[in-house]
């Protein structure tokens, strides 16, 4: 089967430097991250156990040490861009290292990459396991984060985002997450403990699965309501940040078809799609606009607050129609050659 990386050319330029370098600084930030664990008291410290448990993970999961290895017995830096399988691990991880190009070369090009794909039969709960242990309060609801040092959960989030980008046997997992993030953004200092909430229920819990189980997640996570300001949409004074952003960069792109007006009509789908208690979505139908509306050609009839709850299906009708749309298709698949592959597909 032909090498659907080939069609990028080879990099001479980046194949002259380390080929682990992105490794390497995600090994430097991790040595800097291991001393986070401190400031969260005896809870947080690492126990004897948990050494251990690290230890073996490394072995189970890698065979050698995972920042370790003889890569020059596997690679030779010309090759690094011609070599399929080179050019696989380098793309689909956080970076080059010898124990992931032995195990593509002994498994093939198809059976690693389905490996990859299939990441819940990887062997990840050891790494899952010591990052919960050193950094407990990423797995708490949002009544206890809100209680927490905001600098404590940034922190504690940058650190465990790190171990598992480093560590873990799912790379190609690691990488989409990487990906998700950047696609969905947020701004961490705006919305603080919610981001927490955000990265652990809808980006990594989608990361790999479907789009439109994703941006169903992301449309209703409090932290990117909070933070492009829905909670503060209402009938008559609807916000269009989340709209705007909602066609521009999550779904059909800026080119996408759409225009102002719509962006303005959908603001007005939207009313009602808000927050309440620490981190909890929630539809609220007696700030929604119940008026007739369109968006992209969709006609949303007139309603009535005696609908209730069920005022939530005009959003959800609408969020369909772009998961749906072939615009989209087109602006996520050209951000993921992107991604993977090359600045211009």
């Amino acid at each position: 089967m032909t090498d659907p990386l080939s069609v990028m050319e080879p990099e001479p330029a980046e194949a002259t430097q380390t080929p682990s370098s992105r490794r390497a600084f995600l090994a430097g930030a991790l040595a800097a991250a291991a001393l986070a664990p401190q400031s969260l008291g005896a809870q947080g410290r690492q126990t004897g156990q948990g050494r251990r448990r690290q230890q073996q993970s490394a072995a189970m999961n890698e065979g050698v040490d995972p920042f370790a290895g003889p890569l020059a017995s596997v690679i030779a830096a010309p090759a690094e861009w011609t070599d399929p399988i080179l050019r696989l691990v380098r793309r689909a991880t956080m970076g080059l290292r010898a124990s992931d190009v032995a195990a593509a070369r002994s498994m093939g090009y198809q059976q690693w990459l389905q490996n990859q794909l299939d990441y819940k039969r990887l062997n990840t709960a050891d790494v899952e396991t010591q990052a919960n242990t050193l950094w407990p309060i990423l797995t708490q609801t949002g009544d206890t984060l809100f209680q927490v040092n905001q600098g404590t959960v940034q922190t504690s989030l940058q650190a465990a985002w790190v171990y598992r980008a480093a560590l873990s046997p799912a790379q190609l997992y690691e990488r989409m997450v990487e990906f998700w993030s950047d696609h969905f953004n947020i701004e961490i200092g705006k919305v603080g403990y919610l981001k927490v909430i955000d990265d652990r229920d809808v980006i990594r819990k989608h990361a790999l699965g479907k789009f439109r189980d994703l941006l169903f997640a992301s449309a209703k996570s409090p932290a990117m309501l909070g933070y492009l300001d829905q909670n503060l949409s209402r009938v008559g004074a609807p916000n269009q940040n989340y709209a705007r952003e909602l066609l521009e960069l999550h779904t059909v792109g800026v080119d996408g078809g759409y225009s102002q007006e719509d962006v303005a009509e959908l603001s007005r789908v939207l009313t009602g799609w808000t927050l309440q208690g620490r981190g909890n979505f929630t539809f609220n139908p007696a700030i929604h606009d119940w008026g007739a509306k369109t968006v992209m050609g969709m006609t949303i009839p007139a309603g009535s607050a005696s609908l209730g709850a069920a005022g939530i299906q005009e959003g959800e009708q609408v969020i369909d129609m772009l998961v749906n749309h072939p615009n989209t298709a087109t602006y996520i698949a050209t951000k993921l050659l992107k991604w993977f592959i090359t600045p211009e597909p």
